[in-house]
């Protein structure tokens, strides 16, 4: 076979060949789906079992109360005449107060709980509940409607809680100066999850403040939210996860945030999160609104081994074609002859790379994981270097050189927001590498092709 037939060949093979390491680049990555759906399963599973994501909001006032009014009526006598009646009609509504003043204070201590290898946060929270009602909306209820008769019915409040589990002992209330029981549910429509306490009546009288407070300890899992359902609400919240994620509608005025845990604190008002709008909605029964603006945070876990592998998987590609473009340069410079099978090898070993740092990252932290794996995988291809390439000094060249890329991955794998920056200048350094490093050569006669007809290397 004439060299330049060979040649192109082989050239055409090892292109497919690369095209081909596609396939198991494909189930690698068709492989960390799957094992991120078996950590979603497990975290379902320990959900079945344990309180979920949490959200608490309240307390609210809610005040029953009875209209009587006269309705004058006109009604038709046997003879056909009219005559006018006046006759007793009754109006019932509910008024619901908000707490003029809200503190929450939180201490929350979490811990993993396993479903299998699959660790998934959860959490336990001391909370405490303080502040206190006006009932100057009474009064205003009774001037607005001072042509009938009001009668204030029994009052409750109501506290809503997202995963009802969660709620370990009941709550005693503390309420004016008397204890009460908070029992279970609500009792608001379409959020029924939640407490409720019965109150001593109460009337439209002269306007006072209503004091309350309650200890609650609450447990859920991942993620936990307050709703600050009053005109002034601060929140206070200390907990011993490192790696808090601060979410819903508002972030933390103050937050510290150390090895040993974070402090955040919240000043929110019934303006900035329209608590007047969310209570309208409920009292047309529609009461799920008032756990829709939040603020709170999740038990963020920073290293994701199956987001860091999938990341890191998208350079394989890269890898493959550097690798086989090294083995080709040092095949035509050194006169060597590697038979396509050899370069089939070398790239199903950096393909196992990645099955060695998803399996490896499952049991062990993501950076030993990567070591391990990095150690592994380059130290099988110095040896297989140093035995197709027949020089040990070469075979250690490459081993090293692959050993410095994957490094470079790694600080680009860790660096979230620098990334695309750092990936692209790795792109581009190692481009530039190669072809000023080959700018030079005569690949005609590299290749055993006739270059008489072509222009002169410079």
């Amino acid at each position: 076979m004439k060299p330049r037939r060979s040649y192109s060949l082989k050239l055409l093979f090892i292109i497919l060949l690369v095209i081909g390491l596609l396939i198991p680049q494909a189930s690698i990555m068709s492989l960390i789906g799957e094992r991120q759906s078996w950590r979603y399963e497990a975290q379902s599973s320990i959900a079945q079992s344990w309180p979920g994501s949490q959200i608490l909001a309240g307390p609210l006032l809610l005040v029953p109360y009875l209209l009587t009014y006269d309705v004058k009526e006109k009604v038709r006598e046997k003879d056909g005449s009219e005559r006018e009646i006046i006759r007793s009609a009754q109006t019932r509504d509910v008024l619901q107060l908000m707490p003029v003043e809200l503190n929450i204070d939180s201490k929350l201590a979490s811990n993993l709980r396993y479903r299998g290898i699959y660790p998934v946060p959860v959490f336990t929270s001391q909370l405490g509940l303080s502040g206190y009602f006006d009932t100057r909306p009474l009064q205003e209820l009774q001037q607005e409607h001072k042509n009938k008769q009001l009668t204030l019915e029994t009052p409750q409040l109501s506290v809503l809680v997202r995963d009802q589990r969660g709620v370990v002992t009941p709550p005693v209330l503390n309420w004016d100066g008397q204890e009460l029981m908070l029992k279970p549910g609500s009792q608001l429509p379409e959020a029924a999850s939640g407490m409720h306490a019965r109150l001593p009546p109460l009337s439209p009288g002269q306007p006072r403040q209503l004091a309350f407070s309650f200890q609650l300890e609450l447990r859920g899992m991942l993620e936990l939210q307050y709703a600050p359902l009053a005109e002034n609400t601060i929140i206070n919240l200390v907990a011993d996860w490192p790696h808090p994620k601060f979410s819903g509608a508002l972030l933390p005025e103050n937050r510290d945030i150390s090895a040993q845990g974070f402090h955040a604190s919240w000043r929110t008002s019934s303006i900035s999160f329209n608590v007047n709008g969310a209570l309208q909605q409920c009292r047309q029964g529609h009461c799920n609104g008032l756990m829709e603006n939040t603020v709170g945070f999740e038990l963020h876990q920073p290293v994701d081994v199956y987001q860091q592998s999938e990341r890191s998987i998208k350079y394989a590609f890269l890898f493959i074609i550097l690798t086989f473009t090294v083995m080709h340069l040092l095949e035509l410079l050194k006169k060597l002859r590697i038979h396509p099978v050899q370069y089939l090898l070398v790239g199903l070993a950096l393909c196992v790379f990645y099955l060695l740092l998803v399996s490896l990252s499952e049991h062990l932290s993501f950076r030993l994981a990567y070591l391990l794996a990095t150690l592994a995988g380059t130290s099988l291809l110095t040896l297989y270097f140093s035995a197709i390439l027949h020089s040990h000094k070469l075979g250690l060249l490459l081993g090293g050189s692959l050993l410095t890329l994957y490094g470079m991955l790694y600080l680009i794998l860790q660096a979230e927001d620098q990334a695309l920056l750092m990936g692209s200048l790795l792109i581009f350094a190692l481009l530039s590498t190669v072809m000023l490093g080959t700018r030079h050569m005569n690949w005609y006669a590299l290749t055993g092709t006739d270059s008489s007809n072509h222009a002169p290397q410079d």
